[in-house]
């Protein structure tokens, strides 16, 4: 209800600023629809799936009106919002009833509905000084993806600096029209209400998590940008410490405001038009103590059809400060890569790339305290060598664009101790009268599964589609889709795609 009432607001602010003959509306909409059965080679169905997921987005710019003081250079007022509705009409309805405990799953929706983004704008006012925004958004950076609730105020200097703080609610799953796609890992979380206290207590109440954050970064210039930025989220509200109820004592739980996460990360991003680019960033979780992800990528302007670029990308997990997976060992990942693109013509262009992930697990404590019962002088052999692992792979494809059509070829490999998988598909697309669209793809795919040999199988796949273009943004697509291996059988889907966007 608070998001509702935050809504009505928002479109209230947005709809009195100034007369609305002044300003620019624009509505869009995607819709896709699928329907298929995941099945057994036998052909009983397991899972049947007719999802439904559409999103409706509004904007208005120009709220200010047009005025000599509001040109080009002038202060201005943006709204934008947009919804999500993303239904699955195929799930037993059982799954959502609190009552039948062996069908519920904590926390599923059959149609959950969810704010994406919905804020007012504003920018270049005190003399283009001061920008601000405030309602639902998104902060992307060398942190992430994040979505929070609140204000966020942006100041710019002349001297190529802006600063900007921003504070509020992280958006979390349980709350409402909320999802807990943007919260860190590792909690099981989102609405109890109804719920017995012995039912699932690893299934975690959610709260307000208030955060805040800031960050400073180049502006204005346009082959440098840097970001320095740090982001704290607190948790609030009574966490189950118990994580299954044994039926003799009375579950364990805490309270109180403490830190959910607290992360500080760096990017740039530096382009010279006749030699190349850099760009590289990290971030580093200071709850764990360690750094979240590290990555850097190199592109060199061979020549004025050749690129080819070097990448380095370096992941381990990190997570609320809540979960109990901050106790175990993680497996941190080294990912390299060799890209290359040439465009042979105007339409033609060839791409090839050769990967290796390289995986570390630790292999000796991290302080002599890290385990009180067990140590090296103990056990000398409980930090055993795990010969640094490696997966490595590549692919290669090619493109021909003509007209209002293209025909595309990709091939890709990954080659592993777990197991092997070589494949690659054939694709075209082609407009007709620039309203009529056919598209297709057919892929064949070879899996090797080490482990477990008997699911090693042969895939082979295609997709038709067609499709009708009602305006330049507006387009209606039918695709069908069979896959076929002996593992699975045949399995078939159809979806249904939608886009639509008015502008007035």
């Amino acid at each position: 209800m608070r998001t509702c009432a935050f809504l009505v607001v928002l479109l209230g602010a947005a709809a009195v600023a100034k007369p609305a003959h002044a300003a620019d509306m624009e509505v869009t909409s995607d819709t896709a629809a699928q329907f298929y059965d995941v099945r057994s080679p036998t052909g009983e169905t397991i899972l049947a799936r007719r999802r439904f997921t559409t999103s409706l987005g509004v904007a208005a710019y120009n709220l200010l009106g047009e005025t000599p003081q509001t040109g080009a250079l002038g202060p201005e007022i943006t709204f934008r919002a947009r919804m999500r509705y993303d239904a699955d009409y195929g799930a037993n309805a059982a799954e959502t009833d609190v009552t039948n405990f062996g069908r519920f799953v904590p926390g599923f929706s059959r149609g959950p509905i969810d704010l994406m983004y919905g804020y007012v704008e504003g920018r270049r006012f005190v003399n283009g000084w001061l920008g601000w925004k405030v309602g639902r958004q998104y902060v992307t950076d060398a942190l992430g993806w994040w979505s929070f609730d609140g204000g966020a105020v942006k100041v710019m200097t002349p001297a190529f600096v802006a600063v900007e703080a921003y504070g509020g609610l992280e958006v979390r799953g349980g709350m409402p029209l909320s999802l807990p796609r943007y919260e860190r890992d590792g909690i099981w979380r989102g609405d109890r209400t109804d719920f017995n206290a012995a039912l699932y207590p690893s299934f975690q109440p959610s709260d307000v998590a208030p955060a805040m954050g800031f960050a400073i970064e180049s502006a204005g210039l346009t082959q440098l940008h840097g970001r320095l930025t740090y982001r704290r989220v607190l948790n609030t509200g009574e966490s189950n410490a118990s994580q299954f109820a044994s039926g003799l004592t009375t579950p364990v739980s805490y309270d109180g405001t403490r830190i959910s996460s607290e992360r500080i990360g760096y990017s740039v991003d530096a382009t010279l038009p006749s030699l190349g680019g850099v760009k590289g960033g990290l971030a580093y979780d200071l709850y764990g103590a360690k750094f979240a992800t590290v990555y850097a990528s190199v592109d060199g302007f061979v020549t004025q059809r050749l690129t080819l670029s070097f990448d380095y990308d370096f992941y381990q997990p990190a997570y609320d400060a809540d979960s109990i997976w901050n106790f175990f060992a993680s497996e941190p990942m080294n990912d390299f890569g060799l890209r290359g693109v040439f465009d042979a013509t105007d339409n033609i262009s060839v791409s090839a790339s050769a990967h290796a992930r390289v995986y570390n697990v630790r292999t000796s404590p991290d302080s002599t305290t890290s385990s009180p019962n067990i140590t090296p002088t103990i056990n000398p052999n409980y930090y055993p060598s795990n010969g640094t692992p490696f997966d490595e792979g590549g692919s290669l494809a090619a493109r021909y664009r003509f007209g209002e059509g293209l025909y595309g070829v990709r091939a890709s490999g990954n080659f592993g101790d777990g197991g092997d998988r070589v494949g690659g598909d054939i694709y075209g697309e082609r407009t007709l009268e620039t309203r009529y669209l056919f598209t297709g793809r057919a892929s064949l795919w070879q899996w090797d599964d080490k482990l477990r040999p008997d699911r090693n199988a042969t895939s082979f796949g295609y997709v038709a589609g067609v499709g009708y273009t009602f305006a330049p943004r507006a387009r209606a697509l039918f695709e069908f889709e069979h896959n076929m291996n002996r593992i699975v059988g045949h399995r078939l889907r159809g979806m249904l795609w939608l886009t639509l966007a008015v502008t007035k």
